[in-house]
């Protein structure tokens, strides 16, 4: 083997070493900072020049859709999980637990869930679409069981799972690490049945 022969592997591993970093970092830098998060504190994390990123992304826009779209990937088979669980209000419940705790620890996600997707391509902004048909066949699903109220929409479940995102103290209450499943707990108390109320329109 030639000594440029040698070379090669080298350096193809160390570039798909950065490109990792650079995914790596960019997942911590949304998750801290939202969408808007800076080229330079993306690569500063990554250990990479700026030009590196374009290298090998094109812009930084184009690599947090990336990341978006792993993230959203994910969800979405949280919500295929939920509906290949053969108890639907487990797999009601396990997915809204998930889908609140990942838009509560990266505020990148709970940005683009709640309508922030400028300068987001398309693919991106599609799988909105695609979640909220998945969420809409979980509660159908648990409607058809009998064990969640027949006047709740996927709106209330993804409204809910926003439901702990905000503040953390009202009136000397601060919110602790846990409070969240809390919340969650008693609203799904809430949307089980038996019905002891009428919802007010959405």
């Amino acid at each position: 083997m030639t000594i440029a022969e040698d070379e090669a592997p080298k350096e193809r591993a160390d570039s798909r070493r950065k490109r990792l970093r650079l995914i790596e970092a960019t997942r911590a830098a949304i998750a801290e900072h939202g969408l808007a998060a800076s080229t330079t504190d993306i690569t500063e994390r990554a250990e990479v020049g700026v030009g590196t990123l374009y290298r090998r992304f094109g812009s930084k826009e184009a690599l947090v859709a990336d990341v978006l779209l792993d993230g959203l990937a994910e969800i979405e088979a949280w919500a295929t999980a939920a509906l290949e669980d053969p108890d639907p209000w487990a797999g009601l419940s396990d997915f809204l637990y998930a889908f609140t705790e990942a838009q509560l620890n990266n505020l990148g996600l709970a940005e683009f869930t709640s309508g922030n997707t400028q300068k987001l391509p398309t693919e991106v902004i599609e799988r909105n679409a695609v979640l909220a048909d998945l969420i809409d066949r979980i509660v159908r699903r648990a409607q058809d069981q009998g064990t969640l109220r027949d006047d709740v929409t996927w709106r209330d479940i993804v409204l809910i799972s926003l439901a702990p995102i905000g503040g953390d103290e009202c009136l000397g209450a601060r919110r602790g690490k846990s409070q969240w499943r809390r919340t969650i707990a008693i609203a799904l108390d809430g949307l089980r049945t038996p019905t002891k109320g009428v919802l007010p329109p959405e």
